[in-house]
């Protein structure tokens, strides 16, 4: 029970349901005004305890939780779902590349923190905590202090890029090996402007006729750039004299811009890129022998140009820069907006899609092509006009899949 007191005092600040009882019961036998300057409680809380023991009784007076029973702002649980498949599928993208894939493919709206408090809450490791970069490893360089200074020059220098698609393509070549086999070389071609991977190819040898095959098919699939970098590697530029290489470019009239040697900063991008296919792709998997290479390169340069969301690009996919449709991505992301919490789901009018999503957008011989799915239904617009409709779960139950 709380003691009389004469003195003025901020104490006790709270007050235990025994403490509202008596003070309670003693308003049966004097005013309550007079209970409250004998005790030091604010007038105001007591005329309110005395009113909710009137209308309720002891429950009245037992303290309640001020936390609301539901959270409007509570991330959807179809949401959270998505987000532990998509993580466990690519377990090293981090909270903003995937805050970025939800929105750009998905129509999913949640910020980079929202994202890494689901992380956090499901154990789920923000990015591939558990590898580490050996690109530039020294020896008698135990921190890494190299390393860590041309990352953050090719960070510097992936800040600045050409304006528009084919105003600058980067080469160079990357080398790994085939499990127990031999040593095999990967060349790109990729756009300065858009990071898209133009071209590429693997091969036994690095040869100036393997980097001409790359750059021929790359000419024949996007037209020629007005400039190439790349490094002073022999099969690019020789000491003895003019390569065929350097003859092709000339006689296309594309300049070309050799980095300094030993300075990977200049090729920032296409360096930027190997990283990231050596971290997420070659690192982690065991390949036994190029054609499988091959295959699994191949699907991951299809998913980085047209399906993964690029941090330098605002979350969208050197596709959606490369191809000049980001304005129309964005439309399409506004107009399939997904409720981002349960409050917005309850107030959906209307049946919500889940599983839309966005597939390509692009230009084929001067017309706007959109191909998208959307509850099960493929469908192909030409000029914002649907072109042709595909039933997938129909056409897989006809195929057996």
């Amino acid at each position: 029970m709380l003691p009389k007191t004469d003195k003025p005092t901020n104490k006790p600040k709270s007050y235990s349901t025994e403490d509202k009882v008596d003070l309670v019961k003693k308003c049966e036998t004097k005013s309550v005004i007079k209970v409250a300057n004998e005790f030091q409680v604010p007038k105001g809380t007591l005329y309110g305890w005395v009113k909710n023991f009137k209308e309720h009784g002891l429950e009245g007076l037992i303290k309640k939780s001020t936390r609301p029973n539901h959270n409007p702002k509570k991330t959807s649980q179809w949401v959270i779902d998505k987000i532990i498949t998509f993580k466990k599928e690519s377990p090293e993208m981090g909270s903003k590349a995937m805050s970025h894939f939800l929105k750009r493919n998905h129509s999913i709206n949640l910020s980079s923190s929202t994202v890494k408090k689901i992380f956090k809450k499901n154990n789920l490791i923000d990015g591939d905590a558990g590898y580490a970069e050996n690109s530039y490893y020294i020896k008698g360089d135990k921190d890494k202090n190299l390393e860590k200074a041309l990352e953050a020059d090719i960070n510097e220098w992936e800040r600045f890029s050409r304006p528009h698609p084919n105003d600058l393509w980067q080469m160079d070549i990357m080398s790994f090996y085939i499990r127990d086999a031999h040593k095999v070389y990967l060349i790109c071609a990729l756009d300065d402007c858009s990071r898209m991977i133009v071209n590429w190819g693997l091969f036994r040898q690095q040869t100036a006729d393997s980097v001409l095959e790359v750059l021929r098919v790359s000419l024949q699939k996007h037209g020629a750039p007005k400039e190439l970098l790349t490094d002073q590697g022999s099969q690019f530029k020789h000491w003895k004299g003019v390569t065929q290489f350097e003859k092709l470019l000339k006689k296309l009239k594309i300049e070309h811009i050799k980095a300094r040697s030993h300075h990977p900063q200049t090729c920032g991008k296409i360096e930027r890129f190997h990283k990231t296919i050596h971290r997420e792709l070659i690192d982690k998997d065991f390949f036994i022998s190029q054609e499988q290479a091959i295959e699994k390169i191949s699907r991951f340069i299809e998913h980085y140009n047209y399906a993964r969301p690029h941090t330098a690009l605002d979350g969208y996919t050197p596709s959606d820069r490369y191809y000049g449709v980001i304005n129309a991505v964005k439309k399409y992301i506004a107009d399939f907006q997904q409720p981002k919490n349960q409050e917005e789901e309850k107030n959906e009018s209307i049946g919500i899609g889940r599983g839309s999503k966005l597939y390509l957008l692009g230009k084929v011989l001067g017309q706007d092509i959109r191909i998208q799915e959307l509850s099960g239904e493929l469908t192909i617009h030409i000029n914002n006009k649907l072109f042709k409709e595909i039933n997938l779960l129909s056409a897989n139950k006809t195929q057996g899949i």
